[in-house]
């Protein structure tokens, strides 16, 4: 089970895009009659953020929907910030949704945690290929995968305009708090030995 000791009465927590084991951990704090707000980032291109605010309004836990862009106008509200990750590497850094390192920049310079919700799942599954991609950059890769939701800007974009569309991004573990996993609470400077105990 993944700790929610770390949520206290009375915080707001920003957290990004959609997640099933973020969204279990909230609802169990609240069932736990602790009392927190949420605020959650639209997570464009695909809007997963939307998706999450739906989910948090049916258990009644106080949410505010903010656009990517407000992060950083918002984040002295913010007592800390829980990511996902789709993919934790040896050193530490997390693969996630497209906007998480910046997130994970803009609540570092301010001074606040950031958490991250993981199960071993997600540090072994993908652990090889990523691995492979991080083994040639000192900084991890820039490049994961490409968005498959058309991106809806509002009005038409000229052909020529090249659009980015990477889906996913790299946060460095120096940014990174703690990492609550179902092997435990975990420092990001310990999920190489935790990798290779799970290897043996």
């Amino acid at each position: 089970m993944l700790s929610q000791d770390f949520i206290f009465d009375g915080c707001t927590i920003l957290v990004h895009c959609f997640s099933r084991v973020v969204l279990e951990v909230l609802r169990t704090a609240a069932e736990n009659k602790k009392h927190f707000r949420v605020f959650c980032t639209e997570g464009r291109p695909d809007r997963t953020g939307l998706r999450f605010t739906n989910e948090l309004a049916k258990l009644d836990v106080p949410v505010k929907l903010l656009i990517d862009s407000a992060v950083a106008y918002t984040m002295d509200e913010v007592d800390m910030v829980l990511f996902r990750a789709d993919g934790v590497v040896e050193s530490g850094g997390i693969i996630n949704m497209m906007g998480t390192f910046q997130i994970a920049l803009v609540a570092h310079s301010m001074n606040k945690p950031v958490y991250v919700a993981a199960e071993s799942y997600n540090i072994t599954k993908k652990f090889h290929f990523l691995l492979s991609v991080c083994s040639t950059l000192s900084f991890g890769p820039k490049r994961y995968e490409s968005c498959t939701t058309p991106h809806d800007f509002g009005v038409p974009i000229p052909s020529k305009v090249e659009v980015e569309t990477s889906a996913r991004d790299y946060t460095p573990p120096q940014y990174l708090t703690l990492l609550f996993t179902d092997l435990g609470v975990l420092t990001p400077s310990v999920i190489s030995d935790e990798l290779i105990q799970l290897y043996l």
